[in-house]
């Protein structure tokens, strides 16, 4: 589980694709889908961001009740790079910003908040994890959805989540990755204690 759930990412300044700067948490008030990519990518972008497309079409959640922001982590691109990318792959939504961060150090500061690490695999490829992040009205991490493609299902847990509604199965779940550290932490104060126990008074 990513370490930064719970956490708001920096205010990064955005320039989208008409040319209008933005700020990040400009976008607070509603839900906020989070879709890093870069415009030069050979393969997982595209599928990632066709997916998406066609998700958010079969989604059963109003449009304007959530907000969709697809943007560059490669500093080397920017609007042209963009623009091509969002007409190539017709991402046009009324809900759906494609962007880029301008300032190299702002677009880092973006990534680390989201814990997004991508390595050079030569100039023009890159490797990348696979996801989306979903935030919640106040800008705060609430939940990553991974893999190339992304289902209508996907996209309501994640913004339930964004809403802070879990299912019993969900919570269930969530509880289950507790049991092992609690029961360790149980096995450890039983042992100190039959130890204690047993030692020699005098």
């Amino acid at each position: 589980m990513p370490k930064v759930l719970g956490t708001v990412p920096p205010d990064v300044r955005l320039v989208d694709t008409q040319g209008r700067s933005f700020h990040l948490h400009d976008l607070k008030g509603k839900p906020l889908i989070l879709s890093p990519i870069y415009a030069r990518c050979p393969s997982a972008c595209i599928v990632i961001s066709r997916s998406l497309k066609k998700a958010l079409e079969q989604l059963n959640v109003p449009g304007d009740s959530y907000t969709v922001l697809t943007f560059s982590f490669d500093p080397k691109e920017g609007r042209a790079e963009m623009a091509e990318f969002q007409r190539t792959h017709q991402l046009f939504r009324s809900n759906w910003r494609v962007a880029f961060v301008p300032d190299d150090n702002e677009l880092f500061a973006l990534l680390d908040g989201i814990d997004f690490r991508f390595t050079y695999v030569s100039e023009q490829v890159k490797d990348h994890p696979n996801l989306l992040v979903f935030l919640d009205k106040d800008g705060a991490i609430r939940h990553y959805e991974f893999g190339l493609e992304f289902t209508p299902e996907q996209l309501e847990r994640g913004l339930r989540r964004a809403h802070g509604e879990w299912t019993f199965w969900e919570r269930l779940g969530t509880f289950s990755e507790w049991l092992f550290p609690i029961g360790a932490l149980g096995v450890i104060v039983s042992g100190a204690w039959m130890f204690l126990g047993r030692r020699p008074k005098h």
